[in-house]
């Protein structure tokens, strides 16, 4: 065997146990990694971020928020903090993954200088008037287990891995998730309401090389029933500074 033969051949033999890899891994560990990676939940990072929502009728509004993820006790915490306009300074939310639950949800209003957890019944509503969700912060709302995988599709000339499913704790009918096969960075994201219309579609603009990882730059959540639809810019991302401490409801309190 010649020498580019032998590495033909590696390569070949690389590429079929990546893709048995892929093949092998559940509906459950891709939406947990591709959790992880997602724009307001990264890992370990803390990104700062712009929403524009945009109504129907041309009305827009813009908001800064910082947003970073840790893992505390085998649970993923993620926390969200506005910082402009003036009016929303303060106002944070933190997400605790719960194992074969629905995420608790705790919302921190400076007005009221106190916090309190978000009702499952209220999952589905705006999350501080953009087109996400509170159930978006931590994913798509449906948990891991009600997953399944589908046949892989392309999204964007991009190989993608998905996955879907419809849970009763969910504010959503089916969602359905494509995930990036390369960098489990999810590409697009259809939500159905629970009549099994559509009634959200995410999607991810422009991918950004950040210290050998790679992250969401630019994407968008638009409400297809209501013609609304918020776009998020990455504007800045660094190494999350922020110890276990930072990510509970006392932490919360303390601004």
């Amino acid at each position: 065997m010649t020498a580019s033969a032998g590495t033909w051949a590696v390569c070949c033999a690389a590429a079929m146990l990546s893709s048995a890899a892929f093949a092998d891994e559940s509906a459950a560990e891709i939406s947990r990694k591709s959790r992880d990676r997602g724009a307001l939940n990264l890992l370990d990072l803390t990104a700062e971020l712009k929403l524009v929502t945009t109504t129907r009728d041309g009305r827009s509004k813009e908001q800064v928020l910082t947003a970073s993820s840790r893992k505390v006790a085998g649970k993923t915490r993620a926390l969200s903090r506005f910082s402009q306009p003036p009016g929303v300074a303060g106002v944070a939310v933190l997400t605790v993954e719960a194992d074969g639950e629905a995420d608790e949800i705790s919302l921190y209003l400076p007005k009221l200088r106190r916090v309190r957890k978000v009702a499952k019944s209220d999952r589905g509503k705006a999350f501080m008037d953009t087109d996400f969700s509170y159930s978006d912060i931590g994913g798509t709302g449906t948990k891991d287990s009600d997953l399944k995988r589908l046949e892989d599709r392309t999204v964007d000339g991009r190989a993608a891995i998905v996955i879907a499913g419809e849970g009763a704790d969910s504010p959503y009918g089916l969602v359905t998730v494509f995930v990036d096969r390369e960098t489990y960075v999810p590409l697009k994201v259809e939500y159905q309401d629970k009549d099994g219309k559509p009634l959200k579609l995410y999607r991810t603009l422009k991918l950004k090389q950040w210290k050998g990882r790679t992250v969401a730059a630019e994407s968008t959540m638009e409400n297809l029933q209501t013609g609304s639809k918020t776009s998020m810019a990455l504007l800045k991302l660094e190494d999350s500074a922020l110890g276990d401490e930072a990510f509970t409801e006392r932490a919360l309190e303390r601004g």
